[in-house]
């Protein structure tokens, strides 16, 4: 309760502090609907439970089919529609926003590039829409989002990733009794396991002897609650970015966590994408503020250009390893025709899973992949160090990707963790640090009556 409110009745209404006569006159009536919003607390629940489900859910059928029930692809895709449509409830009951206009332009227009790749190809193909709407709905909540619970978040994926990464390590068959991914992904995804493993490992985390590798601490690429070891990597490059645009902030405690964790899973994992962001993520946190806001929209082009080159001097390999990823890449490029740039091949994009930008020409035709270029170099295009921090990071991690794979980015699995990120920082205000505090002078002069702006506008 207010002074206001505690005078009313005695002084009339007329005490009311401005602000809540502003607040009090900009409810109407008959606004049911405002007034079932759901509270902060609520929001932040929410949050983390929306995050935690996209992340795990994947694990948690894994573990239910391995020892409680049978699970289908039926039921793996009508679990994340759940969680798409619960977020995308809350956020309706939120209220749309003024900044929420980019990511529902991008929703909006992978809809209708669905519908026109389906008309083109002749058969219903929405993967792209899908991929859409797990960017665009992750990044509302996270403009919705507290500091303090992306936090959270993080805190609590990480230490969870670390429980079994660690298990994984020490004991990969308990790790495989647990979780069984091999037979989980043959159920939901067709995808045999490796004759040669007793494990029950996911086939493609099983090592071989001519794979890049860090230190061979394991003889396989761990996966922990990801299943397969993809999206653990791209998890690491995910917290990599977390660390390099809230490194404010952080505690001490909490950066040795991290940065224990993050080099953890390249020494187990050996992916190369991850450790090249990894090693980069320095740089980038020295210079990126330094750089121009809307250099990013150079990364994709230059990281095309270097492929064409590597794959052009090179000679030439089929081989699991960067030069043959990158010749792939190439190699598939140079044979688009006509009807796969505009669209009416999407039913051949699963064809192209370790061919990324092929694959998204494929799926969304040339112009999907223009603006998923523009939406990916901007989202993030501002002025604080943060953001371009940031922007840079996932720039890098997403056009970097997108050489050797096809749709390991978009995974809710990571995606989820990585869009609530990107949206909390374009809504961030300007974070504080001891040092920064400490150099502000104090200002003893009243503020002026101002009208207060409303909270989605954030602190510019």
């Amino acid at each position: 309760m207010t002074s206001g409110d505690r005078l009313e009745p005695v002084h009339g209404a007329r005490l009311r502090p401005v602000g809540a006569q502003a607040r009090a006159a900009a409810v109407p009536v008959s606004a049911p609907a405002a007034l079932a919003r759901p509270d902060g607390a609520t929001l932040r629940r929410m949050a983390i439970a929306l995050v935690l489900a996209g992340v795990l859910y994947n694990a948690v059928l894994s573990f239910l089919n391995g020892h409680a029930m049978s699970v289908s692809y039926a039921l793996v895709v009508v679990t994340e529609i759940a969680v798409l449509g619960v977020a995308a409830l809350t956020l309706l009951r939120t209220g749309l926003r003024p900044t929420d206009n980019p990511a529902l332009a991008l929703l909006g227009f992978f809809l209708v590039d669905a519908c026109l790749v389906s008309l083109a190809s002749g058969a219903l193909f929405v993967d792209m829409a899908r991929n859409a709407s797990i960017i665009a709905i992750f990044s509302m909540i996270g403009m919705r989002t507290e500091e303090r619970t992306v936090r959270r978040i993080v805190a609590i994926l990480a230490g969870l990733i670390f429980a079994f990464l660690l298990l994984e390590s020490v004991s990969v068959q308990s790790y495989a009794d647990l979780l069984a991914p091999g037979l989980y992904f043959e159920q939901t995804r067709g995808i045999s396991r490796f004759e040669l493993d007793e494990i029950g490992l996911f086939a493609n985390a099983v090592g071989f002897a001519d794979r890049f590798s860090i230190l061979n601490i394991v003889g396989h690429r761990t996966s922990s609650l990801f299943l397969e070891q993809v999206s653990l990597a791209n998890y690491a490059t995910v917290l990599t970015t977390f660390l390099v645009c809230m490194w404010q902030g952080t505690s001490k405690k909490a950066r040795v966590a991290y940065i224990f964790l993050i080099v953890f899973i390249l020494v187990t994992n050996n992916s190369r994408t991850a450790l090249a962001i990894s090693l980069a993520a320095p740089l980038v946190y020295w210079a990126a503020p330094k750089l121009p806001r809307f250099i990013n929209l150079a990364l994709m082009p230059t990281v095309l250009v270097a492929a064409f080159i590597v794959a052009a001097t090179s000679p030439p390999t089929k081989e699991d390893n960067l030069v043959g990823r990158l010749s792939l890449t190439v190699k598939t490029l140079k044979e688009l025709d006509v009807t796969a740039l505009l669209g009416g091949s999407a039913t051949e994009a699963a064809k192209f899973a370790d061919s990324g930008y092929t694959y998204l020409i494929y799926a969304s035709s040339i112009i999907g992949l223009l603006v998923l270029w523009l939406f990916f170099s901007l989202v993030l295009a501002g002025e604080r160090a943060d953001q371009k921090r940031g922007s840079m990071m996932i720039s890098l991690y997403l056009f970097l990707n997108l050489t050797v794979s096809g749709t390991s980015v978009f995974s809710i699995k990571t995606a989820a963790l990585l869009w609530l990120l990107v949206g909390f920082l374009r809504l961030r205000s300007a974070p504080e640090t001891a040092e920064t505090t400490a150099e502000e002078p104090i200002e003893l002069r009243p503020a002026p009556a101002t009208p207060r702006p409303p909270a989605y506008q954030g602190l510019r």
